[in-house]
């Protein structure tokens, strides 16, 4: 049995919220990893633009209204054949044939194994705690939920 962080479901909601809401101001944008701590999470980004300039305060907010939305989350198991009509599902071994996508009510749909909260409404206040370079068009964004 996996043993889940008391925080990490609404974490990765909300990692998800803020890499579709960074997507959307910043289309260049690719997200390589995300990694959770018992309160904060971690999401490497890469963009050609410099993240550290858009205005934090603004991206936090956007986030914050999503989640205030209380907008369901919805998991479920699709076929690989149809998730690749719809998903970049090169980073997975091709012996997976199932998978479990994450739908955020009208919002976000990405595949995604993690723990994520019900409702949007369980994520608590979003909090962006900084952005770091990390390598040339690499970015860190730390966060957490409050």
């Amino acid at each position: 049995m996996v043993t889940m962080k008391p925080n990490e479901g609404r974490l990765q909601t909300a990692e998800h919220i803020l890499a579709r809401t960074i997507e959307s101001i910043i289309p260049d944008t690719r997200f390589i990893i995300s990694t959770f701590k018992e309160n904060s999470g971690k999401i490497e980004v890469y963009s050609k633009t410099d993240l550290r300039k858009i205005d934090l305060k603004k991206l936090q907010n956007d986030v914050n209204a999503v989640i205030e939305r209380k907008l369901q989350v919805r998991k479920y198991i699709i076929q690989r054949e149809e998730a690749e009509t719809e998903f970049d599902l090169t980073r997975l071994p091709s012996s997976v044939k199932e998978i479990r996508i994450v739908e955020i009510e009208g919002f976000d749909k990405t595949p995604c194994k993690d723990p994520h909260a019900e409702n949007t409404s369980q994520i608590g206040y979003f909090e962006i705690l900084k952005v770091k370079k990390t390598g040339k068009n690499s970015y860190r964004f730390v966060f957490k939920v409050n």
